[in-house]
Formats: structure tokens, sequence, C-alpha cells
């Protein structure tokens, strides 16, 4: 009795500590971004749903679902690599080489985003009858396709070439919000007038507002990085970054896969419409994703630095608030969801409502994902992400061997089962990966719990700035 009485004393405390610390104070930041983010998400989808009618959403769900797993394709793991790039390099004294990694990544994205529009158009125009993707005779419908891939994928790029060189709100707040607005001032428009809307016109609008975000994010990137570095001249290191990129790339496939793979495969399983439900329930529940990535997001801008500087205690200390954040997250999502998720789905259309159970289902694996922390983003960013890729390509190879066995028989709702069972199984393997390569646990079960932190090899510095603010 006496030792759960002073564990709970315990977490009260930390909450407290929590919301009076400058770097929670960053965080929760972040947070309130993200947050916005899946409102403005959630409003655009709704729009879309309803401006355009039950079957054409499903169409639309399926065709942007593939679209944005092609994206992280073709941008090559380039928007990692940056990131990780810039922040090792700067930390080791060698703007050279991070100037030099910035313009590689620009470089390589590029000529993906040219190599994957060519297939992708080629691909339209087969007489393949055995997926829902084929538009032969429909040229604006591929056009506007491969115009949002290409606006997709290098704002991919810009956005983490931002985050990690400008700071969070010209990288991700940027991003996040400014195309959607776009995107939901249309669809607002086309619903007022009472006209029905199409997928082309809604991938050409999100394409439109993703050139504004591109433009103005190099622009800015570009005058900042000389800001920092003056006009030192790019150094490249092939041998090194190429092989990096190949690994930060397959894992960042088989993560998109895993977000995004299972409408296109319920579209061939079942049909457009029992895949836009999905889509919706899926998009609902991944507001735990969208609040984890928030946390995501402070990571990758700033753990890196700490870990290659070794600041060790300052790295315990941001994981520590995380993790707190994280606890929040989850246990606030979840009770949101099993109150209110009836109307949530309503506010897609009637018809939604039915599907409260498979958004339930969802939310518990994506919830338990999130209690897991920025575990995934953790690995790739210290240097770790062969194990993070071993995990998530698992996860795929059984999701899909899931949904053959299972949709055929039980449906969507078989098919969030098998969604949230792998998840569940995914963080609990990353957790472990976590563990044994960095040392490190960022799961909320640190903030409970006293930490089992075994520091990575390297000097322990003894003096953090664990009260920084950050961007």
């Amino acid at each position: 009795m006496t030792d759960t009485v002073e564990t709970s004393s315990s977490v009260t405390n930390k909450i407290k500590q929590l919301f009076s610390n400058k770097v929670a104070q960053g965080i929760a930041g972040t947070m309130l971004m993200k947050m916005a983010s899946a409102v403005i998400a959630f409003a655009l989808f709704s729009l879309a749903a309803n401006a355009s009618g039950v079957e054409e959403f499903g169409r639309f769900s399926i065709l942007f679902s593939v679209v944005s797993i092609l994206s992280i394709v073709a941008a090559a793991g380039q928007e990692l690599q940056v990131v990780r790039s810039w922040s090792e390099y700067l930390a080791n004294g060698r703007p050279g080489f991070a100037v030099g990694a910035l313009r590689y990544g620009w470089f390589v994205s590029s000529a993906g985003v040219v190599v994957i529009s060519i297939l992708l158009w080629v691909f339209f125009h087969t007489n393949t009858d055995w997926t829902p993707l084929t538009i032969k005779d429909k040229w604006p419908l591929g056009v506007a396709a491969i115009a949002f891939l290409a606006t997709n994928t290098l704002s991919l790029y810009s956005s983490h070439a931002a985050r990690a060189i400008v700071g969070i709100k010209v990288g991700d707040a940027h991003y996040e919000i400014t195309w959607r607005a776009i995107a939901i001032v249309f669809l607002t428009v086309c619903l007022l007038m009472g006209r029905a809307v199409d997928t082309t016109e809604i991938l050409t609008v999100f394409a439109f507002g993703l050139v504004l975000v591109i433009v103005s994010q190099a622009y800015i990137v570009a005058r900042e990085v000389k800001r920092q570095v003056g006009s030192v001249k790019p150094e490249y290191d092939l041998k090194e970054w190429t092989p990096r990129s190949v690994r930060l790339w397959l894992a960042a496939i088989m993560e998109a896969s895993n977000q995004h793979m299972e409408v296109f495969l319920i579209g061939m399983l079942l049909d457009p419409v029992a895949a836009g439900a999905y889509f919706v329930a899926a998009r609902l529940s991944n507001a735990f994703a969208l609040a984890a990535s928030g946390l995501n997001t402070f990571g990758t801008r700033r753990v890196p630095g700490l870990y290659f500087a070794r600041d060790i205690p300052a790295l315990k200390h941001t994981l520590n608030l995380m993790a707190g954040m994280s606890l929040i997250i989850v246990a606030g999502g979840l009770l949101c969801v099993i109150i209110g998720g009836e109307y949530m789905l309503m506010i897609f259309g009637r018809s939604y409502m039915d599907y409260y159970y498979v958004l339930l289902i969802l939310s518990i694996g994506t919830g338990l994902t999130a209690a897991n922390g920025p575990a995934p983003s953790f690995l790739m960013l210290t240097g770790h992400e062969g194990g993070y890729m071993k995990v998530v390509t698992a996860s795929v190879l059984f999701r899909v061997m899931g949904f053959f066995l299972i949709v055929p028989y039980f449906g969507i709702i078989g098919a969030a089962t098998v969604t949230a069972s792998v998840m569940v199984a995914m963080a609990l393997l990353l957790n472990y990966y976590c563990r044994h390569f960095t040392g490190m646990d960022p799961s909320i079960l640190r903030f409970i719990l006293p930490s089992t932190d075994v520091p990575p090899d390297g000097v322990e510095k003894t003096a953090p700035a664990v009260e920084e603010a950050v961007p």
C-alpha cells in the first residue's frame, strides 16, 4: 500500500514539474502545433467526405493513400538523412559536410520525383483490373495525382530540412497548416455552393498549396544556412550518405506502408466504400499518431544533438519530459474516443457512425504506439535504423498476411483488429531495440517508474542546460 502511495505521489510531483519546465513548455508548444494540425486535417477530410460523396471519397482515399506511400519512396530517405546529418556535422564542427548533405538531399529527392512520376503514369495507363487505380482515359486525374506526388515529396524534404535548420514553426507548422488551410477554403466554398467535387480537383488544390510551402521553406532555409555557416564550401561524402540513405529509405517506406497501405488493400479486397470508411476511422485514430509525431518532431530537433554530443543528463531529462507528455496524450485521447467517438464519425456523415468499434480498436493500437514515445525516430537518428527496419518490415508483412486471411471473412472489423495487434507487437519490439541499442527507454514507463537507462558509449557531461527553451 505504501509503495502504491509513494508511486502515485511521485507521478503527481513529476506532472507538476512537467508544466513548470521550459523544455517541457517547448514540447507543449510542439504538441499544440500538432493538435492544431490534427484539427485542420480532421476538418479537411470531413469536408472532402461531405463534398464528394461516399463512393467518390472512397476512391479519393485509396488514391491519396497510395500516392502518400509513393512520396516516401520518391524522397529516398533524404528527409531523415538531412535531419541527422545537419545535427551530426554541426556538432562535430564540419559545416561544409552539413551544407553538402542538404544539397545532396535536394538532388536525390528531385531525381526520385522524376523516376516515380514516370512509373506511376505508366501504371495508371495499363489495363490492369486487379486494383481500383487504373485511370486510363482520365488523364486530368493522372496529372493531378502526379502533381500531388511531386509536391508532397519535395515538401516532405523541405519541411524536415527547415525543422533541422530553422525551427519547428517554419518546418512543421508551416507545412502542416498552410496547404490544408487552402484546401479547406476551397472545399467550404464548394459545399456552400452545393457543388460536388471529385478526386482530380481535390488533389490539384493540394498540389497548389504544397508549391507555396516548398518555395517559401526553400528560401528561408537558404537564408538561414548562410546566417549560420556563412559561405562555406559544400563538401560531400557519398560513400557515407548513400548507404545511410538506403537504410533510412527502406525504414521510411515500411513505416509509410504501415500508415497508408490498409486503405488500398481494403479497396482491393472489399470495395471503395469500405475503404473510405476505414480511411475515416484510421484518420481519427491517427490523432494519437499526430500527437506522437509532435513528440518525434521535438525529438528530431533536440535529441540527435544531445546524443552525438554525449550530453547524457540533458538527454535523459528531455526523454523524461517527452514521456510525461505521452502519458497525458494516451490517457486523454482514449477517453475522448470512448465518450465521443460516434459523434466524431458523424461529422464525416451519418453513414460512418456504424464504424465506431473500428475506430475504438484502431485507437487502442495507435494509443499504445504513442505510449512508446519517440522510439522510432530515436533509433533512426542515432545510427540504429537497422533494428528499426527489421521490426517495421516484419510488421508490414504480418499486416498484409493478416489482411488477406482475415478481411474477406470479417470485413473492416477484422482489418482493424489485425492492425491494432501488429501495432502493439511493434511497439514492444521497438522499445526493446531502443533499450538494447541506445541504453534509453523513451516510453511512458520512465515517467512512472525509476529510470533504468544505461548511457551510450562516450563521455558524459555533468552540466546540462536542461532549462533551455526549444524553438
